[in-house]
């Protein structure tokens, strides 16, 4: 796998799409690290493409969370750190896509500097992480009917509701290292999600 098969990856996303990607959840939600080390592998046959994948997910996340709930939220009555923070969520719901691009990149090199003795290229680390992204999509879209029943949240809620995304996130990252990587620590995986957490604050910080 080279960075010229991701580039072709990229450009086939947004042209076609392949079959499988109802195979692609089921592998994903029930065996993850197993399904895109099969990937990688060459056993990519009844998979969806990892970047189409992710373009898709996105998309419908996107376009669900916009339209079945709000939150309301008075950022003026806010400390500075809480006021970032809010404004970090609203920005990234409103940039979805290019967020998750970001996302995809950040935790791709957080996980190449944490896991470099595996022996993974940086490509394969950009399908890993791409893939386990459209997880983290696909239980966001799932979580989304009781985000519309407690419609109007105040910021108490949406500060609970992003801590438990936050854990959510590294647990199921986790759990999907676990399966992909050889001789796995909780150490690496909590030093991969540190670097991915800092680099996505860096970003943000000068960037947005």
């Amino acid at each position: 796998m080279s960075m010229h098969f991701i580039w072709h990856d990229l450009q086939h996303g947004f042209l076609h799409f392949d079959q499988g990607i109802f195979y692609t959840i089921k592998q994903l939600l029930f065996r993850p690290g197993y399904a895109i080390k099969d990937y990688i592998n060459g056993k990519r046959a009844s998979h969806f493409k990892p970047f189409s994948f992710v373009i898709i997910i996105a998309t419908v996340y996107g376009l669900l969370s916009k339209n079945l709930f709000f939150i309301s939220v008075d950022s003026q009555s806010m400390d500075s750190v809480l006021r970032m923070y809010v404004s970090m969520i609203e920005w990234t719901l409103k940039h979805l896509t290019y967020t998750t691009i970001v996302l995809i990149v950040t935790t791709s090199i957080a996980s190449f500097w944490a896991f470099q003795r595996q022996g993974f290229n940086f490509a394969e680390h950009l399908v890993l992480n791409t893939y386990y992204r459209g997880l983290v999509l696909l239980v966001a879209i799932l979580v989304i009917p009781f985000m519309y029943l407690s419609n109007d949240l105040d910021i108490k809620y949406v500060m609970i509701y992003m801590s438990i995304s936050q854990m959510v996130d590294f647990l199921l990252m986790y759990w999907c290292y676990c399966q992909f990587f050889d001789k796995m620590s909780f150490g690496r995986s909590l030093l991969a999600y540190f670097y991915m957490t800092v680099i996505n604050m860096l970003i943000f910080m000068l960037f947005v």
